[in-house]
């Protein structure tokens, strides 16, 4: 039961990171504005804290609210990288830091990133990425602490999407970010961009909740060790979106980038089924 909660969860997340890579190339060109709307977005599971949110320690409480805190500040500096990569390639480069079961996979496809940033000594985003995966996997393992020492692994998740608001709000300072509130780039671009907008955002906020679930019938260490299916999920995407929808999505298809990516996305679903 978990690793179907736990597939469908990496699958939304999948579509998220791709659709999060047209949105800073042609609707939200501020990364800040992103990861504003990313974290805020967490205030409509305040509805659910008369019900579901419990007290505990208070340094579990402070981790879990820490972790949605951290994560919001990691979004800043991913949309930022993936205004500046393809998103199959950021995506493994920042998520490298996966369990051993994953971990395969997620090098072969990080290695022709970081390759192709030494050929072009673009060294700053090879270190951004770097940061991001640090941040990204700060916000984990103070995730997994706050599991660990609340009761309820729901009440953790509402406790990071509560810390996830309050890191998001000094994001309002910036008028880079007030500025693209009016949605005036999502009007204008027609429904297909509204609708695939609103999927992604809905995707976004149920995605969290999934893996949570997920975490709670197995194990954190077992989901986790599953997230390097988003690679599979990522790519095949990539490759679906950019040939519907080639004015939105962009990915490299040339011959030597499948083979590579083919050969870690064989490496990643042997990993999943080690893992299943």
């Amino acid at each position: 039961m978990w690793l179907v909660f736990a597939l469908f969860g990496h699958l939304m997340n999948a579509f998220v990171f791709l659709t999060d890579k047209a949105f800073v190339e042609k609707i939200f060109p501020s990364p800040k504005a992103l990861a504003f709307i990313s974290g805020a977005s967490g205030i409509f599971t305040f509805a659910l804290f008369p019900w579901f949110l419990t007290g505990g320690p208070s340094d579990a409480v402070f981790a879990s609210i820490f972790s949605g805190a951290i994560t919001v500040v990691a979004l800043v500096f991913f949309f930022t990288a993936v205004g500046r990569d393809e998103i199959s390639r950021v995506v493994p480069a920042t998520g490298s830091l996966t369990p051993i079961s994953t971990f395969l996979g997620g090098i072969v496809i990080a290695f022709r990133s970081f390759w192709s940033l030494f050929r072009k000594k673009d060294f700053s985003l090879f270190g951004l990425e770097l940061f991001v995966a640090f941040l990204f996997a700060v916000g984990f393992v103070t995730q997994k602490y706050g599991f660990n020492g609340l009761e309820s692994d729901f009440s953790s998740f509402l406790w990071a999407r509560a810390g996830g608001v309050l890191a998001a709000l000094p994001l309002l300072f910036y008028s880079d970010v007030r500025a693209r509130l009016n949605f005036s780039e999502i009007r204008s671009g027609g429904a297909k961009k509204g609708i695939l907008y609103a999927v992604s955002r809905i995707f976004a906020g149920i995605s969290p909740l999934v893996i949570t679930v997920a975490i709670s019938f197995g194990s954190a260490t077992l989901v986790n060790a599953t997230q390097g299916v988003q690679y599979v999920f990522l790519y095949l995407l990539a490759i679906l979106f950019s040939r519907r929808f080639p004015d939105i999505f962009k990915e490299g298809l040339d011959r030597g980038v499948v083979f590579q990516k083919s050969i870690a996305l064989v490496l990643i679903v042997i990993g999943l089924i080690l893992v299943s």
